[in-house]
């Protein structure tokens, strides 16, 4: 029970960050903030931001793994697990992705930054939908 608890908290976390950032982090700094404090803020608010989502993946995968899974279960045999283990490669990904976007000197304008930028938004939009998902499997199922 404690365990499911904690998965639900988690998923919560996950979408509320997600979707928070966006609406709330971004356009309050950029209407408090000046240009340069502003680049600043928001390089090491997305690293940031990249580590929490990578993190709670992690430890969403570590309680399924600890407490959920039956002896000689395979942690990938459940669809559930396989695809959470998929969004936690591919947050490391956009974890990576975000170090390249913020240290190297990209235009904005450029079609290797737009690449880059849309990925890593698919990435979150991804992971947002499908923790979403799941997180209303579980109250209909109940």
């Amino acid at each position: 029970m404690f365990a499911e608890i904690a998965l639900q908290t988690i998923l919560a976390a996950i979408v509320g960050g997600i979707w928070i950032t966006p609406l709330v982090v971004s356009p309050a700094a950029r209407s408090s903030l000046d240009d340069e404090a502003l680049k600043f803020f928001l390089k090491s608010f997305f690293f940031r931001f990249h580590l929490f989502i990578v993190l709670m993946l992690f430890s969403y995968l570590s309680i399924v793994y600890f407490f959920q899974l039956a002896e000689y279960e395979l942690i990938w045999s459940s669809t559930k697990n396989l695809v959470m283990l998929v969004l936690l490669g591919l947050n490391v990904v956009n974890l990576l992705l975000s170090l390249i976007i913020n240290n190297t000197k990209l235009e904005t304008a450029s079609t290797f930054f737009k690449i880059m930028h849309g990925l890593s938004v698919a990435i979150f939009a991804s992971t947002s939908f499908v923790s979403l998902f799941y997180l209303i499997e579980k109250f209909i199922s109940l």
